[in-house]
Parts: structure tokens; C-alpha cells; sequence
């Protein structure tokens, strides 16, 4: 599976099977509850399998930890699991242990820790993207077995649905409610849908792959896209890690975020194992990105430099920002480490200027960007 760490611009891809989000507060679904008598908030995230606390956390409710210093997680991330406790939450209460994550010292989570696919249990869910709610219902409403529907695939115990193919090898789409994103689409099908676009205006994000290091992928929108039976309208789309793909092989077709699924309507019948969906035609909500077509981050892990790669005839590029330049303040807020502060900076409105201070060859400059809207509907028309 993929852990997915998100803050704003900054995005890490972790190898294992949990996959919590750090991403804007107001793009995440929340569940309110207790551990142990205590109140925590933790997010609803259908791309992981299990439940998890950041070790702050266990500090703040005074859970007994229980160090894992020898597993298969990459180094940093799993520090170990908590004692046995009570959890109350959704109107369900049981006894349960949670993993404890250690998150990068410069990312800092606003909330307690993420729920997993199997808090659900074999339940009948409808998840409301739109205003980031779940509804519990007794059954599926009539209307709703009239939709399309795809078989729940239940390999790796988190939301994932099957799509059929005349081959006789089902296609596998993940649907991951900690991500705040789109579609993502494998490599082959994202080159092919570039190629087929090449007049399509691209923003980026800065993201680190343990296994790989950090990498900048492109996001582009897509006005129109079917995967199988699933048809999207007006969507950011991407390429998706490699970890995804990798674990799940030739049958993974894609994983639609939080943003995809405000695209449709969504009813789960975990029991039987069926998930029912059909489009949304009204226009599209606008699209939080990065409207500055640049993103800076550190040339290794151990290092707060914010280094410059830029998109082609982007705002950033059309103010003189060139790969490769250090940036050390946004307006008057230095750039000293990872901090929202000023990352928050390249997602504000269209037409916001920021003055960016940078460092190129030893030599300090200035410069004035005009942010604008790079993805947005018009711009990536109907493929397949």
C-alpha cells in the first residue's frame, strides 16, 4: 500500500500498509470520538486498512506505547503500536490498538491520527464528498441499485473496486478518501493522456518517496475521462506513485481522492460487497492548487533548502523563476523550513501577488509573481 503525507506542496509517499493524509483541514472527512474517555479527531481515510495515532497524540492521551523498532515500514515512519484501549466513535464502541506514526519533524498534523477502510465493518456507507460527511444507512436507498455498480475488491482490506474486463483479469481502481486529490492515473496511461493533450497547462507538487527520494509530478486537468465504467467530470488528474502500482500490478486502473468523488454520487454496501456510483453533471467546484507553477523543495532529505523547478510559461517561469534557484522568503516570511506559512502562499486566489526573494548563483533577486489559475475547466477535453 501507499502512506500518503501531504502538506500543501509538499507531499510524501511512504511504501506499507496504512496511508494517512496531511492536507488542507477543510479537504479531509472528519470522525469526532473518544479513546479512553477522551476526545480526538481523526480522519476518515478509505485508502488505508488500519487505524493510527501520531505519537504526539498518545502523548497528549496518555496511552502506553509499545516501541516496534524491527518491521517492514521504512525508517521513521512506524514507531510502534499503543496498548489496548476503548474506542467510541460513529455510534460503535469496541476494544482495539492503534499504530503509532512518527511524522517528519517538519510536518506538523492538525489533527489526531487517521480511521481505516475496515472501521466500516459490513455496514452500508454513503460518503458525501461535496460536504465532507458519511452517512451509515440501513440498507441501499431503491433509487441507488438503479446506478452502475463494480464489486468491492477486497485484497488488501481498504475501498478498492473491481473493474471488468472481457480478458478475464478484473482491473483494480482505488478509492482513498485521505487524499485530496483527483484522479491518478498508472505511467502508461498518463503519458498517453499528455500525449493526446499536449496543449494542456500543467502545475506541480513537490513529493518524497522513501524508496526513491523526492519528486516534482505534474498535475493537468481533465474536463472529461472515463476509467471502465467510471466517468468523471471536470477533474485534476496525475501520474500516480510507484509504490501504488507496484503493489497492486497490471491490474491497477487508478485511485480517485476526495476531489473525484465530489464528481459523484457514492453508496458502499460492504457487506455484500458491491459500490454503487453515478456522475455528477453540474459545473465543477474550483480546484485548490499550486498557481504559482513552481515548487521548491530540498535537494535531500536532511536539508531545508527550497529548490526551484519550474513549469514552462507558468506565472513563476513568466516572473523570471528558473530551475535550480533557492527561495528564502515569500513576501516577509523567511524561508528557513518546511512551514505553511509560506507554502499556504501558492494556493491563495488567482491574481494574488507575492514578492518571492531567491538566491541564483550566489546572487540574490527579486521578483513579483501574479498567481493565476492553471487548471480549471476548458483546458483538458474528453479522452478515454
Amino acid at each position: 500500500m501507499t502512506v500518503r503525507y501531504t502538506l500543501l506542496l509538499l507531499t510524501f509517499f511512504v511504501a506499507g500498509p496504512f496511508a494517512p493524509s496531511l492536507s488542507h483541514a477543510d479537504e479531509r472527512i472528519w470522525l469526532d470520538g473518544k479513546i479512553n474517555g477522551k476526545r480526538v479527531r481523526l480522519a476518515f481515510d478509505t485508502g488505508s486498512s488500519d487505524f493510527a495515532l501520531w505519537f504526539g497524540t498518545i502523548e497528549k492521551l496518555g496511552l502506553k506505547f509499545i516501541s516496534d523498532p524491527t518491521n517492514d515500514y521504512p525508517s521513521g515512519v512506524l514507531a510502534g503500536v499503543t496498548e489496548v484501549c476503548d474506542l467510541k466513535m460513529a455510534g460503535a464502541r469496541g476494544k482495539t490498538q492503534f499504530l503509532v506514526l512518527d511524522q517528519p519533524g517538519h510536518i506538523f498534523p492538525d489533527f489526531d491520527g487517521f480511521i481505516g477502510w475496515n472501521f466500516i465493518g459490513e455496514r452500508v456507507l454513503q460518503i458525501d464528498a461535496i460536504h465532507k460527511k458519511i452517512a451509515f444507512l440501513s440498507e441501499v436507498p431503491k433509487k441507488a441499485t438503479q446506478w452502475n455498480r463494480l464489486r468491492v475488491f477486497t485484497k488488501f482490506h481498504r475501498l478498492d473496486v473491481e473493474l471488468p474486463s472481457a480478458e478475464g483479469t478484473n482491473g483494480v481502481v482505488c478509492i482513498d478518501t485521505g487524499w485530496q486529490g483527483g484522479l491518478e492515473l498508472p505511467e502508461s496511461d498518463w503519458r498517453r493522456w499528455k500525449s493526446s493533450h499536449p496543449q494542456s497547462p500543467t502545475t506541480l507538487q513537490a513529493v518524497y518517496f522513501p524508496a526513491d527520494g523526492f519528486g516534482t509530478p505534474e498535475q493537468a486537468w481533465s474536463d472529461e475521462i472515463a476509467v471502465g465504467p467510471i466517468v468523471l467530470n471536470g477533474v485534476p488528474i496525475e501520474q500516480s506513485p510507484p509504490g501504488r502500482a507496484k503493489e497492486i500490478g497490471p491490474q491497477y486502473r487508478g485511485s480517485l481522492g476526495l476531489t473525484a468523488l465530489k464528481r459523484m454520487d457514492f453508496i458502499v454496501d460492504a457487506k455484500n460487497g458491491w459500490a454503487y456510483f453515478r456522475p455528477i453533471t453540474t459545473p465543477p467546484p474550483v480546484f485548490d492548487h499550486n498557481r504559482l507553477g513552481a515548487v521548491f523543495r530540498p535537494e535531500g532529505i536532511h536539508t531545508n533548502q527550497a529548490v526551484a523547478r519550474v513549469v514552462k510559461d507558468s506565472p513563476a517561469y513568466e516572473a523570471n523563476v528558473r530551475d535550480g534557484d533557492l527561495l528564502l522568503q515569500v513576501n516577509d516570511v523567511k524561508v528557513t523550513s518546511w512551514s505553511e506559512r509560506w507554502i499556504n502562499q501558492f494556493y491563495r486566489p488567482a491574481g494574488t501577488k507575492l514578492e518571492l526573494t531567491l538566491e541564483r548563483n550566489g546572487e540574490i533577486l527579486k521578483t513579483t509573481v501574479t498567481l493565476r489559475d492553471i487548471l480549471k475547466p476548458g483546458l483538458g477535453k474528453k479522452t478515454q
